[in-house]
């Protein structure tokens, strides 16, 4: 008897716990807009894999591989793509489109 009027007891202390964390965790405030000038995105080593940023009047997404090498840089004017031994290999840019998009109509 005793022993069920202690699980009883610890059932609802358990039931009273959870309903208190649910409860705080509605009172959280949720944050509308984030703010800030770079995002880093790093692997479970700690290394830069991506990074969301502004460079001058430019905002860049860059993207890196494992070796934390530069390998894509996506601008608002540009796409540039980089080899392994870090060489530019080919870009891409809102000039050489302009003509295209002209092209195709």
């Amino acid at each position: 008897m005793r022993t069920k009027g202690l699980a009883m007891l610890l059932l609802a202390t358990a039931l009273l716990l959870t309903i208190g964390a649910l409860w705080a965790q509605s009172r959280v405030p949720t944050a509308v807009i984030t703010r800030t000038q770079r995002i880093e995105l790093v692997d479970k080593e700690g290394r830069i894999r991506a990074e969301l940023k502004t460079s001058g009047e430019d905002t860049l997404l860059v993207l890196y591989d494992g070796q934390g090498r530069l390998r894509t840089a996506i601008g608002t004017e540009s796409v540039a793509f980089y080899g392994a031994d870090g060489k530019l290999k080919g870009k891409i840019d809102a000039q050489s489109l302009s003509g295209v998009a002209s092209d195709s109509r």
